[in-house]
């Protein structure tokens, strides 16, 4: 009688770590069925959100740190080799050509807040003094400094208007690190 192929739950390895693996850009899934298929686990995080279409919004699912994912083995040389010549590739993260592995429970975090709240996803590092962009709501498009942050979940925001200040307390999902500097011009 034929055995049906169902995958075998990985072995836990003690003295395997986690290693965060660059790919090149949007290869993320290529790079893990590639691993998974040679035995290695491999954790991919993703996240939910939603994406406009010409005439619909969608759900879709997006990597939460673009570009990477972690495979889980004992690195030594030859399998570090074997990582790295896996198409799509572009190197294990370390120190020079070192791989360093990521601490166990930062990983283990991850898959637990992804697979615990349903609305997990990326969240930008914002910082004092630093510019950023209201990318939703009433105030969508104003363009302000971080003030200060309140607790993990508000921060308040300097807009100058008119040569004056001008402060709103938002949620942090609703800012981005402001990308585009205003334009300058030459003084004569």
């Amino acid at each position: 009688m034929p055995r049906s192929r169902i995958p075998e739950p990985l072995r836990y390895d003690p003295q395997a770590r986690w290693y965060a693996v660059h790919t090149r850009a949007h290869h993320e899934r290529r790079v893990r069925d590639e691993l998974v298929e040679r035995g290695h686990e491999v954790f991919f995080p993703e996240y939910s959100s939603w994406s406009r279409r010409r005439d619909r919004r969608l759900r879709v699912l997006r990597p939460l740190f673009s570009g990477y994912l972690f495979v889980r083995v004992r690195l030594d040389p030859a399998l570090h080799l074997e990582i790295r010549k896996t198409r799509s590739v572009v190197r294990v993260l370390g120190r020079g050509r070192q791989p360093l592995p990521v601490p166990d429970h930062q990983v283990e975090s991850i898959r637990l807040l992804l697979g615990r709240s349903p609305d997990a996803g990326p969240q930008p590092v914002l910082r004092r003094g630093q510019l950023v962009q209201v990318m939703e709501g009433p105030l969508a498009g104003v363009v302000g400094v971080v003030e200060r942050a309140e607790g993990c979940a508000r921060i308040v925001v300097n807009v100058d208007l008119l040569g004056r200040a001008v402060a709103a307390t938002l949620e942090t999902e609703a800012l981005a690190p402001y990308l585009d500097g205003p334009a300058t011009t030459a003084a004569s």
